[in-house]
């Protein structure tokens, strides 16, 4: 529940357990990560110059969760010495929708922040909380969906099928079963021993240069207060800025390249200000691990985590960071190294429950030197929003963020919507004050928009 005093509109009742089905790998590492005071939740938000109809919009909640098998989930009973964890999905779950109006947008920041210091509760489906804030600008529709149920790629999918719902329109899923194909194992795993010394040969020079290079930099903190839950700043560059980011793609990058150097040159330029020193400076960076022919489909946990490195000397410019980013970035397709993080976990499979619940309170004795400076998760482009209504109209802006935990303290969440870059800064309070977060956000957007 959203610890906010608002209405809730409702348009389903609970029904039995249809089918139980195992967490996969990286859905039992997300269950473990979430703490009370570093929720472990995905943040997607779309924002409408119009008015949604609460009871439609609470029975579009409802049809979409139909859909999607894992958002009529919650967590089965477990034990302490089991393997594994089961989710235990009914065949119909109630799916509120809570309606919060707001008089600014001070109000609905003060709103998305409340949503997002709480982890939905996984002893009762459904596995999110769908918020309806009203405000003078517009409506805005706030989704916050535990990472251990679906990432940000799945977030999206959910919220279109909400919104497909909503207007009336065909939502075609594709020709697979959503809970089958949820085995990373079988997406990215090594599929011999061969491809898994491979891999571990590649994994253990990264780890040399790294530990050469020293361990990884610090983003600087300024302001920030010891208090649990996180902050947003939320940007959305213009067309013109958009083309100006474009422009620094070429014909050996991606744009998703650009976003982790001009991220890493952020980074740099704000520590140097803040007179921090800035060695390795590392990001976490999600890989899609979906094959194309269903790459934006499926409600679930389907993406594995990796590491780009940026050293010292290396991010002085953009243009020096691209190059760096770049190379980072192609090892990890070379190798295949997204699947090294499932080629890992699958060997901590034989683990009991009570052994891998203890792992994430054991990194900072490491001195968290496994811990990165910073992430990014990117989207890509977003389309497919439908036409809502008269009083709704379209869908005018789309943020999404992913969590993350101190001393990483700062998380970005890009996407491309309507030929414009959005960007969503997460940050928790002991990292930076509101108007640090706005200054950091700014300083990013203008490396990536000059």
């Amino acid at each position: 529940m959203v610890p906010v005093a608002v209405p809730e509109v409702s348009h389903a009742q609970v029904h039995p357990v249809m089918e139980y089905v195992r967490l996969n790998a990286l859905d039992e590492l997300f269950l473990h990560l979430d703490h009370r005071e570093e929720p472990w939740v995905v943040h997607y938000e779309v924002h409408i110059a119009g008015r949604f109809d609460a009871d439609r919009l609470a029975a579009a909640v409802a049809t979409a969760a139909t859909r999607h098998p894992i958002a009529r989930a919650r967590l089965a009973s477990w034990h302490a010495a089991d393997l594994g964890y089961r989710w235990e999905i009914a065949d119909v779950v109630d799916t509120p929708v809570t309606i919060v109006d707001c008089a600014d947008e001070a109000e609905l920041a003060a709103v998305r922040e409340r949503l997002y210091c709480v982890s939905p509760s996984l002893d009762v489906a459904p596995p999110f909380i769908v918020v309806l804030a009203r405000a003078a600008a517009g409506d805005s529709l706030l989704l916050n969906l535990h990472h251990a149920a679906g990432d940000g790629i799945g977030a999206a999918r959910f919220v279109l099928s909400i919104l497909r719902a909503y207007a009336g329109v065909e939502d075609r899923l594709p020709p697979l079963d959503p809970l089958e194909v949820r085995d990373v194992d079988a997406l990215a795993g090594a599929a011999s021993p061969a491809e898994r010394f491979e891999r571990r040969r590649a994994v253990w020079l990264q780890a040399v240069d790294d530990w050469l290079a020293g361990p990884p930099a610090r983003l600087a903190t300024a302001g920030g207060a010891d208090r649990p839950g996180y902050g947003f700043e939320l940007l959305v560059l213009s067309a013109e800025e958009t083309d100006v980011f474009r422009g620094h793609r070429t014909a050996d990058t991606t744009l998703n390249d650009v976003l982790l150097a001009g991220l890493a040159v952020a980074i740099e330029r704000w520590n140097r200000a803040h007179d921090r020193p800035a060695r390795r400076i590392a990001l976490t960076m999600p890989v899609n691990l979906r094959p194309p022919e269903w790459r934006t489909e499926v409600l679930g946990n389907l993406a594995s985590y990796t590491t780009v490195s940026v050293g010292r000397g290396q991010r002085d410019d953009l243009e020096s960071a691209l190059e760096a980013a770049v190379k980072g970035t192609r090892r990890i397709k070379e190798h295949a190294l997204a699947g090294s993080v499932v080629d890992q976990l699958r060997r901590l499979s034989t683990l009991p429950l009570w052994v891998k619940r203890m792992l994430p309170v054991l990194i900072p004795l490491t001195g968290n030197i496994v811990v990165d400076t910073a992430s990014l998760s990117n989207l890509g482009v977003l389309e497919g929003f439908p036409w809502l209504g008269e009083d709704a109209g379209t869908v005018e802006a789309v943020w999404f963020s992913p969590p993350n935990r101190m001393p990483l303290g700062a998380s970005f969440g890009a996407s491309t919507f309507d030929g414009r870059l959005h960007l969503a800064l997460r940050y928790r309070r002991a990292q930076f004050d509101s108007d640090a977060a706005a200054a950091f956000a700014k300083l990013y957007r203008d490396v990536l928009s000059t």
